[in-house]
């Protein structure tokens, strides 16, 4: 019908306004691409000074020294960087596949001729977004297990607290007052601190130097691995715009071409 409802008229408005604001969003995630990835390289270079795994190792362990819990401040501050960096790539990746997935043209019947660029540039969103999340689980786990690693220290002091409370009652006969009952209460409490042993376990401090290392090099690879597929991102979005913005050219009058999406 050419005649179209008031309701159609503002949710065709809405979208359209939404399909704008997506457009305007993913250029500006395109646009500071380069920027975006000369920041993460540079502040890589600076938090992960250790080129190797062994030489990680070495370094923590001599950190360490005889205070097993105090914090490892380079996994520290490269776990902050990272897991920042993993949110907004993530973030921004978002807002790229919502740009694709509201310029798809409008379905015709037969086919849907023109959207193949899109589709694949899809996939590969949806797939570097994935592993991205999958690397921001698996590093939330390090604390959990750098905390279990050295509740295993003998050498640490463990202390318990006891409390215990007793109740009697009693009665009296006699007396100037008369026969009376009376009742006591008694609160006691203990604390123990014990230790299975006074010297620290070398084997335990390289156990718990190890684990540092290994967090250290999978954030210092998730973020490699995160600019690097930024890069092909970027570098395949730059290729492929008109295709991704027109899949089926700008003559074309439906979604897709930026054109007038409304069918009469």
């Amino acid at each position: 019908s050419r005649t179209a409802s008031v309701s159609q008229i503002i949710a065709t408005m809405s979208i359209s306004a939404l399909r704008t604001e997506s457009s305007t969003a993913s250029k500006a995630v395109l646009s500071s691409g380069v920027d975006t990835l000369t920041s993460l390289s540079a502040a890589l270079s600076t938090a992960a000074p250790y080129a190797d795994i062994s030489s990680a190792e070495s370094a923590f362990v001599a950190a360490i020294g005889a205070d097993v819990e105090k914090s490892n401040d380079v996994v520290d501050g490269l776990y902050t960087i990272v897991r920042d960096a993993l949110v907004a790539a993530i973030g921004n990746i978002r807002i790229l596949e919502k740009f694709i997935g509201l310029r798809v043209p409008q379905m015709e019947d037969g086919n849907n001729f023109g959207v193949t660029v899109q589709m694949m540039m899809a996939k590969l969103l949806k797939d570097k977004r994935e592993q991205l999340e999958k690397s921001l689980s698996e590093t939330s786990k390090y604390y959990s297990s750098r905390a279990d690693a050295i509740d295993k220290f003998n050498h640490l002091s463990n202390t318990s607290k006891v409390e215990t409370s007793s109740e009697s009652t009693g009665k009296s006969t006699g007396g100037k007052d008369g026969d009376s009952n009376t009742t006591s209460s008694n609160t006691s409490c203990e604390t123990k601190t014990s230790t299975a042993s006074d010297k620290i376990d070398a084997h335990r401090v390289k156990a718990l130097a190890a684990l540092d290392a290994q967090m250290y090099c999978d954030l210092k690879f998730a973020l490699e691995g995160m600019v690097d597929d930024y890069l092909i991102i970027l570098d395949n979005f730059e290729k492929n715009m008109d295709k991704l913005e027109h899949p089926r050219g700008k003559a074309y009058g439906g979604y897709g071409s930026g054109g007038s999406s409304m069918v009469y």
